[in-house]
């Protein structure tokens, strides 16, 4: 995955200040806030890339696994004037064309889908092959036999922009499950069910 990737940012995860809340609580259990608010940021993070990878799924050809492989998420918290901050990123490499719907014909040509709103394309100068062990579509740059280059699709950072609606629903959805996570991470700590 050596591939230029774009970023999809949720920030503002901390909206209701529960993270210094939970640092309050579990002031007296070492290391407790920390792991507390760790995990249900990650599990946050987890929430919003199947939110995000379902809802992509209903505009573009591209299964969940392919989605997740080409997705990573990073938190970032930052502290400042008193206030605690939580953005999650997601970080998206651009997923190579034949990971979409493509049909190479008995002539090896080759046609490909993106988009279910859109049509089958046909690729004229495109073909598919085995480089390195990786099979992919390929183009060659020259009119020389070498070098090719592999065609790519858009990123998953793009497929989540391209839908205001989505973009809303998968930030929502984020900040939800970090707001119940955190109450029951903190439940399980001061209950002594977590370590």
């Amino acid at each position: 995955m050596s591939k230029p990737y774009d970023v999809y940012l949720v920030d503002g995860v901390n909206e209701n200040n529960s993270i210094e809340r939970a640092q309050k609580l579990l002031a007296g259990f070492p290391h407790g806030a920390d792991k507390a608010i760790g995990s249900a940021i990650k599990r946050a993070a987890q929430t919003g890339e199947t939110m995000a990878a379902r809802g992509v799924r209903e505009h573009y050809i591209v299964n969940a696994g392919t989605f997740k492989e080409y997705t990573k998420s990073k938190r970032h918290i930052t502290a400042s004037a008193g206030q605690t901050n939580v953005d999650i990123e997601f970080r998206g490499y651009h997923i190579p064309l034949s990971k979409f719907e493509t049909r190479v014909d008995r002539n090896g040509r080759v046609s490909v889908r993106v988009k279910r709103s859109s049509s089958r394309t046909v690729l004229n100068s495109v073909f598919e092959g085995r480089m390195g062990g990786h099979r992919g579509l390929y183009e060659r740059v020259t009119s020389a036999r070498l070098p090719v280059e592999e065609k790519f699709g858009p990123s998953t950072p793009q497929m989540m922009d391209s839908d205001d609606d989505l973009e809303q629903e998968v930030a929502d959805k984020i900040r939800e499950t970090f707001e119940k996570r955190l109450e029951h991470e903190i439940s399980a700590i001061l209950n002594g069910w977590r370590a």
